[in-house]
């Protein structure tokens, strides 16, 4: 092979060469305009912040409303606790004094009971004391 045609070979490579390599700038420059830059519009890089802080700001919310709607639901829970203890209290009071006021109404009912019956055997006593008096007496005055 001449040094002429080793000569064109390499020529025809080199111009090959920087063919692909401006293609290559080129698309890279393409890109670098798309992604960094922005075409007209803002660029990749600018738009995928801003969603990025779009999401950040989403979940920030998100959280706050739902920490919020559970002390919302522990307040309501420890309310309604508190009334049902309340409640319950005044019934338990009530029920207390009801029992209470029973209890004394049965146990004046058995004063009673033991009264009425302490009573009739003193009357019965009375009487047989009297009508043995009077039987007593009786007979004193005829065998005298």
């Amino acid at each position: 092979m001449s040094n002429d045609d080793q000569d064109d070979k390499l020529a025809r490579l080199e111009r090959l060469l920087d063919g692909e390599l401006s293609k290559i700038k080129n698309e890279v420059d393409d890109l670098y305009h798309t992604v960094y830059k922005g075409n007209g519009s803002p660029s990749l890089v600018t738009r995928v912040n801003g969603i990025e802080n779009k999401l950040r700001g989403l979940r920030e919310t998100l959280d706050d409303k739902i920490t919020h709607i559970m002390t919302e639901n522990n307040l309501r829970f420890d309310s309604i606790h508190q009334k049902m203890e309340s409640k319950f209290g005044r019934l338990e009071g009530w029920i207390d004094t009801k029992f209470n006021s029973l209890e004394k109404a049965m146990g004046l009912y058995r004063e009673n009971i033991k009264i009425d019956r302490t009573g009739s055997w003193q009357l019965k006593a009375a009487l047989i004391t009297a009508f043995t008096a009077i039987i007593g007496t009786i007979l004193a005055l005829f065998f005298k």
